[in-house]
């Protein structure tokens, strides 16, 4: 028995592409100059600038959500500064945009001056934000990154002025923090009250030096439950103070004020790079071990993950050849490729079929179906610092061909029926064949036509006009649905008549 014809394609997954059944060689790409829009799945990856202009694919950074918390959050990822819970506006910028490779998170950072005459950035808080002011505190956490090019005593990284009336005076208030010899300090003017109502002043200072040029991560944070304010540097408590009548742990908490709305101020003669500034309205808890370990990773060191579309290519005995990869994989970085197949792709879990390993270049063998899928798992370094970057993939594969019909048909004229019959299809996994006829050469358009006669080599048609012409073609199917069907044999005619 021969074996069936099978066409030689070359796969490039590409956006918009599910069906591939076509009849010449054909290019399509998943990356490249065609983009990443053929990925169904993503966890843990990113688009980031690729050879020659294009996108590629790398692992995303590892930075916070934004939940129903989170009151403020600039991440500094692009030129145009945006606050991006919508609870502030940018009144103004002077900031300098960094990118990707200075940033700490993300695709950027920002880049302050110390020469600028106004604040680096300038945020106008809209009704009902932290910084709006007008009711107490609660509970609330601010954050930041900075990589100070000099450690200079007096740079501001946050500011709040506001004032509020209080027994028929104005009372002014600030949250501050700033550098002062060599370590940031954070000072609360007149935002909590003493027992007899009376502002008082509070300041957490740092015990950890800030290294010029290295990032820094720090987090003051309130628990209006127990009065707990504390300063934390990259993850570790540096000051803490209970804001209560004594001061210690227990005590009746002092009542919190925060006045009018008033803009918030970043980067006031600070030199040096800031990232990731956020405030929520929660204390934060300590971080475990392990978290305070993963606070520095850039990436997420269980590394990321992408899988294709699923992808159709018209025949079950398609047979998967080859997987190239364009990637760059920096020291103790990787990427790993995998591929799937099946017929029923409706039937697909996570895990079923199953995944099998591929390597970039190499033959695979004994892959074949209807449906294929590509995955890939990204990892990092073991610092968490560099990332693998996927640039283009493409898939090579023999498509398994449509049928061939029967190569030779035969007509017999009967008595109101036509007696067909055709010699078998040359290809070994034909399911069945359809007879197609009508009145007219080329058209079959008579009533019932086509008929899914089944895996035989002959039939009758009943119930035609004698002396009335007729013409006939078969094809062959190769599912088990009758729906993949091939080209027509040759037409043959026949008038019915009385034997």
């Amino acid at each position: 028995m021969m074996c069936r014809k099978k066409l030689r394609a070359v796969l490039f997954l590409f956006v918009g592409v599910l069906s591939l059944a076509f009849a010449n060689p054909a290019v399509f790409e998943l990356g490249g100059k065609n983009g990443w829009g053929m990925l169904q799945y993503t966890e843990n990856i990113q688009m980031c600038p690729g050879k020659y202009g294009n996108p590629g694919i790398s692992l995303s950074s590892s930075v916070p959500k934004i939940t129903q918390q989170t009151d403020m959050y600039v991440s500094f990822d692009s030129p145009s500064i945006l606050e991006e819970t919508s609870s502030y506006t940018v009144q103004s910028s002077n900031m300098r945009f960094a990118g990707s490779t200075q940033a700490k998170f993300g695709s950027g950072a920002a880049l302050c001056s110390p020469h600028a005459k106004t604040a680096g950035l300038v945020l106008r808080p809209q009704q009902g934000s932290f910084f709006a002011g007008e009711r107490s505190t609660g509970s609330f956490s601010i954050e930041f990154w900075i990589a100070p090019s000099v450690a200079e005593n007096g740079s501001v990284i946050l500011q709040w002025y506001s004032s509020y009336f209080e027994r028929d005076r104005l009372t002014d208030q600030h949250i501050l923090a700033q550098i002062i010899q060599n370590k940031l300090e954070w000072n609360f003017f007149n935002i909590w009250q003493d027992k007899y109502q009376n502002g008082i002043s509070i300041q957490l200072r740092g015990r950890t030096n800030l290294i010029p040029s290295q990032w820094s991560h720090h987090l003051i944070t309130y628990d209006e439950e127990l009065g707990l304010l504390e300063y934390r540097m990259n993850g570790h408590t540096e000051n803490i103070v209970y804001i209560t009548e004594n001061g210690r742990e227990s005590d009746a908490v002092l009542l919190s004020k925060l006045g009018n709305s008033a803009a918030v101020s970043i980067g006031v003669q600070y030199a040096g790079l800031i990232d990731e500034l956020k405030v929520t309205r929660q204390f934060i808890e300590p971080p475990t071990f392990a978290e305070q370990a993963a606070l520095f990773d850039r990436y997420h060191l269980n590394g990321g993950r992408f899988e294709s579309l699923i992808l159709d290519s018209g025949g079950s005995l398609s047979e998967a050849k080859k997987v190239t990869v364009s990637a760059d994989t920096p020291v103790q970085t990787e990427a790993v490729f995998f591929i799937r197949s099946g017929e029923n792709r409706y039937a697909w879990t996570e895990t079923e079929p199953e995944w099998k390993p591929i390597w970039s270049g190499q033959a695979i063998t004994g892959m074949t179906g209807r449906f294929f899928q590509i995955a890939g798992n990204l990892y990092p370094t073991a610092d968490g610092q560099k990332t693998p970057i996927v640039h283009s993939i493409s898939f090579e594969y023999e498509k398994d061909s449509e049928p061939l019909p029967p190569a030779r048909l035969f007509a017999a004229p009967k008595d109101g029926a036509i007696e067909l019959s055709w010699t078998p299809s040359i290809d070994f996994d034909v399911k069945g064949y359809k007879v197609y006829y009508g009145e007219r050469k080329g058209e079959y358009f008579s009533p019932g036509s086509p008929i899914n006669v089944g895996k035989v080599l002959s039939y009758r048609i009943p119930d035609l006009s004698n002396g009335k012409i007729y013409f006939f073609t078969v094809a062959a199917y190769d599912d088990s649905d009758g729906t993949r069907v091939g080209s027509f044999s040759q037409e043959v005619w026949a008038r019915p008549r009385k034997e």
